[in-house]
Order: C-alpha cells, then structure tokens, then sequence
C-alpha cells in the first residue's frame, strides 16, 4: 500500500473517534432514559474538548517532535475510547466524550507534519489524499458505528475504537521518520505569537472564517439529521441513519482531483467554488427536506463543498509560514471546531423550538456569510 494511501487510513480512524456519537445517538439516548436535547450534548463535550486541544497543546508541535505527539495522541485517544466503552453515569460519560476530542490530535497534526516532507509543487495533492482518508472517516464511521451500534451495542463501538488506536500508535512508532523540531520557542512564546500570525496573514483570518463557519454548519445539520430521521414519517434505526454517511463516498473519491486542482489554480478559488457548492447542498436540505432523494442530494453537494474548502484552506495556509505550520494549523482547525461546538450547542438547546425547518435555516445563513467573507478584489486564478 502507498505510503500516502496509509496515511489517508489512519487520518480516517483516527478522525472517525469524534463522529461514531452521531448515529448512536438514539441508541444511547434509550439505553440512558436521556431527551434529545440532553443526549446531543455528548457530541458537543467532545467537539469542545478539541478545540480546546487544538488551542492549547496542537502549537506545541512547532517546538517539540512531532512524530512523538502523533504517538501519544494516540495512546490518548485509545484511553478516552476504552472509558466510554466502560463507564456508566451520564456525567462521567461527558467527561469521557471531552477527553476524547482532546486527545484526538493525530487527524490536526499530521498534515503538518506532512508538509515539511514534500515540496510545495506536490503539496496539495498529497493533502488532499490523506484529507480524502480524513474526511472518509467523518462520514463513514456513522456507516460503521451505526451498524456495530444496532447488533453489538453502543459501547462496543468505542471498545472497537480503543483497540485500533492502540494499533495506529504502534504502527506510528515503527514506521514514521523522526523530525528535528522546527524552532526553539517555548510554550508561552508558540501561544503569544498565534494573534500576531492573525494579523499579519489576511489569508489566515479568510480561511478560518470560512472553515469556522462552514464546519460549523456541517455539525448543526449532521448532529439533527439523526434525530429527524429518527421521527416520523421516518423513524429509522441507527444503521440506517448511519447509511447516509455513505453519501461521502463521492466526496472521498472527489479529494485527490481537489489537492491537484489547489495545486493549479488558487486556493482561493477553489474554497470559493467549494463554498458555493456548500451553499446549493445546505438549499436543498432547507426547501426540501421532506424528501429523502432531497436529503441525500443536499448531504452530497454539502460533503464536496465542505471537502474541496477544507483542502484548499489547509493548502494555502500551510504555505504561509513554513517554521509555523502547527500554529497555523493551531487557528484553523481551532475555528473549524470551536464553530462545530457552538453550534452543536446550539442545535441542543434550540432543536425543540427548531426542528429540521429551523437548524437548516440556521446552516444556509452560515454557509452564506462564509461566502460573503471569502469576497476580495481578486479574479479567478488562471490553470496553468
């Protein structure tokens, strides 16, 4: 197997830790005697305690070896799954979820990593790659938990997940290169320099906008697309909510002609065209949610759209600053899933008063402002 096609599999189970919830919602919600409103907020904790690590330990990354954070992010994440494979009580659970999305590092840190070891020509390609694994894994692993969920039980899902993350930091140790870290600065010098990074690169602050928003939209309708079709007319199991994940296969095939596209033309163009598309799925989910034929078309053109954003911004913000890639990737990601966990909280409190109508509505205004926000005096880069 390819090196990078390895990769894209580990970026995939290791990603997948933060979305098996999602369709297992129901699930636990029964097995626990939780409302809806209560049970969404186990993806929530564990969207907040990502952008928590993604805040403060990812820029650790430009100051310390890499290679060694990948392994014990990934002992820890294999820790935080065996927990909720164990635990019992609710709250302990939400402690559970939080240290699972703080430990669940490796699918943030690899890219940088990965940059440093390829020249910029091929940069895109390779990133677009593993993000093809990366983004596999957020759409599949409902497919996955749904149906080890209905015949084995929620929790052995994670039980599954812990084995396989010890496995990944196994196969980090044996098979990746060690890496010289890229500057001296100490703990406090990498987190005081990150608003300077802001200020100095307009082209970081548009793609954490844009990924911020956009990802943020993606989690409020993927975290109520399993409690709507959870309700009549509907009322699906966990397999079958989890089926609809498997609409991200276009999408996964789609990520390598993406990274090649960023490689020819802009980044910005590309998140542009990535963002528009967003903006038709998010339209069809809205006017014509009803229909199964619209959700899955919606789901489809949201995955593509969100995908070929995520690639590009990466791209061009990982070109910025060679000797600051971890801190960069630090905001970006940091603004992809802070935005994630406002509005999974948002889809908790409000889902009641909301519904369906309500939480697209919601997502169509935020994909549209990430457009908005992605507006410059700049024309289409030509291919060359």
């Amino acid at each position: 197997m390819p090196p990078s096609i390895l990769l894209a599999v580990v970026a995939g189970l290791c990603v997948a830790n933060l979305f098996y919830s999602q369709s297992l919602l129901p699930l636990i919600a029964t097995d626990m005697n939780l409302t809806a409103g209560q049970v969404v907020l186990g993806p929530m904790a564990t969207q907040a305690g990502l952008a928590l690590s993604l805040l403060f330990i990812l820029p650790i990354g430009d100051g310390v070896n890499r290679r060694t954070m990948l392994i014990l992010a990934s002992l820890g994440t294999a820790a935080a799954a065996g927990a909720l494979a164990l635990l019992t009580g609710f709250q302990w659970l939400l402690v559970a979820w939080f240290c699972l999305g703080l430990f669940t590092l490796v699918p943030y840190l690899l890219p940088a990593y990965l940059s440093g070891l390829v020249p910029e020509i091929v940069r895109g390609r390779l990133l677009g790659t593993v993000l093809s694994g990366h983004f596999g894994g957020i759409l599949l692993s409902r497919s996955l938990s749904g149906v080890i969920g209905e015949s084995f039980g929620w929790r052995t899902v994670f039980a599954f997940s812990s084995f396989v993350m010890l496995a990944v930091a196994l196969l980090f140790r044996l098979l990746l290169p060690r890496e010289q870290p890229s500057g001296v600065l100490s703990y406090w010098q990498l987190q005081r320099s990150q608003p300077g990074l802001l200020r100095r690169h307009p082209e970081l602050r548009r793609a954490c906008l844009s990924q911020g928003l956009q990802f943020g939209a993606f989690m409020a309708l993927w975290s109520a697309l399993a409690l709507h079709l959870s309700e009549p007319p509907w009322q699906f199991g966990p397999a079958q909510i989890g089926s609809f994940g498997l609409v991200g296969l276009i999408s996964i095939g789609a990520a390598p002609w993406i990274g090649r596209l960023v490689d020819r033309r802009a980044a910005w163009t590309v998140v542009v065209i990535g963002t528009m598309m967003s903006l038709v799925g998010v339209s069809f989910l809205w006017f014509a949610g009803g229909s199964i034929a619209a959700i899955l078309i919606g789901l489809t053109c949201l995955d593509l759209g969100v995908q070929g954003c995520y690639v590009a911004n990466q791209s061009r913000v990982f070109g910025l600053d060679p000797q600051a890639r971890s801190r960069l990737g630090c905001l970006l990601f940091f603004s992809a899933y802070s935005g994630a966990a406002v509005c999974s909280a948002l889809v908790a409190r409000f889902w009641g008063g909301w519904g369906w109508q309500g939480t697209t509505g919601f997502s169509l205004a935020l994909v549209f402002l990430a457009l908005v926000a992605q507006r410059r005096h700049q024309r289409f880069a030509p291919v060359g």
